[in-house]
């Protein structure tokens, strides 16, 4: 046998060597595990996942040049950046959008008119997917209430329940949600159409802050007002409709 067949021989062996799943490995569905078996502890702390939620939200924020959103006389949204301004179109930005989007879908996201497909429910499902949970967890999906509707009807145990904000207060890693048609005005009243929700980031007596994307075509903070319990006060633009809850595990 010529030495060049013999060479392509052993990296076929050993090709097929990598290829065949070792004994007693976990099978590659859903979250990775973290160590290579149960019985073994690992010598750092690991954040939870709502911490990872957040600090990828926070991240995503910065990047985009940590814009908070401020809500004009007029009723329009209006960013003041904290650093550089930017704009889901740059192309920097625009990767990034891309990335959220290709991560949950495989829809395009250039619409008829060549403008972007509203990106906000792919950012939280990226965030999702990119803090390791599942999608048995948390669906892949570019609409907000494809994970509402599977969360009003969650199991006992699911990590994400669907709550009404006239009852629960918000904490760091939930979702807050608003609906943007007229015909929802409260959690009652919940049905498909269409929505926007934020991760919350920061949460206490008296406000919360959230980061959500394709709020004015950038990822941005908002903070709104919330009483001394923490439960979220009327908005005078959308009314809170739903808050998702997430549950540690």
């Amino acid at each position: 046998m010529r030495l060049p067949a013999l060479l392509f021989l052993a990296a076929a062996v050993l090709a097929a060597g990598c290829a065949t799943p070792r004994t007693g490995a976990p099978p590659l569905t859903g979250a990775p595990p973290l160590t290579p078996s149960a019985d073994v502890t690992p010598n750092f702390l690991v954040p939870s996942a709502r911490e990872r939620m957040v600090f990828l939200a926070r991240q995503e924020w910065a990047l985009f040049g940590r814009a908070v959103a401020v809500r004009a006389p007029d009723g329009t949204v209006q960013l003041a950046f904290e650093g550089e301004a930017t704009h889901e179109a740059q192309p920097a930005m625009l990767s990034r959008v891309l990335m959220y989007w290709y991560a949950v879908t495989r829809a395009p996201i250039v619409g008829r008119q060549g403008e972007l497909e509203p990106w906000s429910a792919a950012f939280v499902s990226w965030l999702a997917r990119s803090a390791g949970l599942p999608p048995e967890e948390f669906p892949a999906t570019v609409l907000h209430w494809d994970y509402i509707e599977r969360f009003l009807g969650a199991r006992d145990g699911a990590r994400f329940v669907a709550r009404d904000p006239r009852v629960y207060a918000p904490r760091t890693g939930d979702l807050v949600c608003v609906s943007r048609s007229g015909a929802v005005a409260d959690f009652a009243s919940l049905r498909h159409g269409p929505y926007h929700c934020d991760l919350v980031v920061a949460a206490g007596a008296g406000a919360i802050e959230v980061v959500g994307g394709n709020v004015g075509d950038a990822v941005a903070l908002a903070r709104f007002a919330a009483d001394e319990r923490g439960l979220l006060l009327p908005r005078d633009d959308r009314s809170w409709v739903a808050v998702i809850e997430q549950r540690d595990r």
